[in-house]
């Protein structure tokens, strides 16, 4: 027992730290363009990313995902087959991605009517290019699920983060050397060549011989099983950008730039639950199956517990540290991102929330089309609330009605989780665990954010910065294990977290 749990502790261990190095990167490239560009280039990039994104998102549904619950159930030569079935359908859905890509490029002069004519050309002409990386990367996405699926946690994590750092140097690379914005999506096309060629490779040497024909899961056993996920992570990426369509539409580029600053979630916080529920999922539908209904629960909590240790104080010392993050981060000569501040903070209220993957849960009873209506309730939500507050309130009110609908879909999946596992939504979650985490982050943060204020220049950004982190920390850290939040068992996993050990393991 004390093996698998070891196991299971190092797996996480390796898909988190995977994660959350990928994630530094994909901010680095973000703080980056910032920096070296004006605010109207880098509202034309974040649009053309964001068209990518959610494009690359329509295209690979719930496949990717797939991997991970058919892998268990076909062996030898249907394994290839059955990653070749899934490359296949990708590939296809991929030019049909890339053709709405192309069709959006159309369209952008009546969907971007407040925006200037210079930056719509630019946007029309690049668009094409951000077609054909969609169409050459959506094949490759399944390849981290099936390194994972193969028990190849470590190659795995090297795949996501060369990746990432090829993405950095081709996006990245030719802005810092003074090239346009044209050179720089020229350069993602090629990480996406490099891409494509290299997971292909990859592939021939890690699974079994085999064709395709070779698949025991028909299409049609993955398309049922993969399109109820897919439309809930579409409709979960399309609420991501919702608010963001709504600023766009009703206010100017400039407000657009200050929007997309502040409607951050941090990422290095959000990918912990879902990383975590990543590895759990199976250990979930494991129990399910066999009726252990205290064990789930057991396993539920305990994951729960361990996420909010690090969610909870480190979206909390982001909300006190706000105004000296964005002042380092995103504003230089000439641009200021002051308006970003309550956006963010606001943003960062949510992360609060996401203290586990409540998909993970939901999936292991098989509910998909819950997690389905649940994604499509927020985005509805998201879109009626932030429209009339945008009107009124500009993107403060943007990022308000963001926050709401997000508290109201979290009480509904709390209601519904609670009908899988016949518990009342207040027990759904370890509330006395998780509002004593929560008092203790508060009671810490508020003394440390009035002194940054009342003592140090708010000009002083680096040094507030450091100061508040640091103290916080410490604080957090003394009253955490005084009042029991965190234990000796926490400590000790922390340092063999920080020193790397699941990586250098057999």
């Amino acid at each position: 027992m004390q093996d698998k749990s070891s196991n299971l502790t190092e797996k996480t261990g390796v898909v988190v730290f995977a994660r959350i190095v990928t994630t530094v990167i994909d901010l680095a490239i973000v703080i980056a363009t910032i920096q070296i560009l004006s605010k109207t280039d880098f509202a034309i990039i974040g649009y053309l990313l964001m068209i990518h994104e959610i494009a690359r998102n329509v295209a690979t549904l719930g496949f990717p995902d797939s991997v991970f619950y058919f892998f268990e159930r076909v062996t030898g030569s249907a394994k290839r087959g059955f990653v070749l079935q899934t490359t296949s359908i990708l590939l296809g859905t991929a030019l049909i991605s890339g053709t709405i890509i192309l069709l959006i490029s159309l369209l952008v002069p009546s969907l971007l009517p407040q925006w200037d004519s210079n930056s719509i050309s630019q946007i029309q002409f690049l668009l094409p290019f951000m077609a054909l990386v969609a169409v050459l990367e959506i094949p490759t996405w399944p390849v981290t699920n099936v390194l994972l699926a193969l028990n190849r946690q470590k190659e795995s994590a090297w795949y996501e983060m060369v990746t990432s750092l090829l993405t950095l140097a081709c996006l990245v690379g030719p802005l810092a050397l003074g090239y346009g914005l044209n050179i720089a999506i020229y350069g993602l096309v090629f990480y996406a060549v490099v891409r494509f060629i290299g997971s292909w490779i990859l592939m021939q040497f890690v699974l079994p011989e085999g064709k395709m024909a070779d698949s025991s899961i028909t299409i049609k056993q993955q398309i049922n099983f993969a399109v109820p996920l897919g439309l809930s992570s579409l409709v979960n990426k399309i609420n991501r950008y919702a608010d963001k369509f709504i600023v766009s539409i009703l206010l100017p580029a400039a407000a657009y730039a200050e929007y997309t600053i502040g409607a951050q979630e941090v990422p290095i916080i959000r990918v912990i639950p879902f990383a975590v529920g990543s590895v759990l999922i199976s250990r979930y539908v494991a129990f399910q199956l066999e009726d252990k209904k205290e064990e789930l629960l057991k396993l539920w909590y305990k994951g729960v517990e361990k996420v909010s240790l690090l969610v909870v104080p480190l979206t909390v010392v982001t909300i006190i540290i706000a105004s000296d993050l964005i002042a380092i981060v995103a504003e230089s000569e000439g641009t200021d991102y002051r308006n970003s501040v309550i956006p963010f903070q606001i943003f960062n209220l949510i992360v609060l929330l996401r203290v586990t993957n409540y998909g993970s849960i939901l999936q292991a009873f098989g509910d998909t089309k819950g997690v389905f209506y649940l994604s499509l309730n927020l985005v509805l939500a998201n879109i009626i609330l932030s429209v009339p507050l945008t009107l009124h309130y500009g993107i403060i009110g943007t990022a308000a009605g963001t926050f709401i609908a997000n508290f109201y879909n979290w009480i509904i999946t709390l209601r519904r989780i609670g009908r899988h596992m016949d518990l009342p939504p207040s027990k759904v979650l370890p509330f006395p665990f998780y509002l004593k985490l929560l008092s203790i982050s508060f009671a810490v943060a508020l003394p440390v954010w009035f002194s940054r204020v009342s003592f140090i220049s708010p000009e002083s950004t680096l040094i507030g910065l450091l100061y508040s982190l640091s103290a916080f920390l410490v604080l957090f850290s003394i009253a955490g294990t005084s009042f029991g939040v965190i234990s000796s068992n926490d400590w000790k996993q922390l340092k063999n977290w920080l020193m790397l050990r699941f990586l250098r393991s057999n």
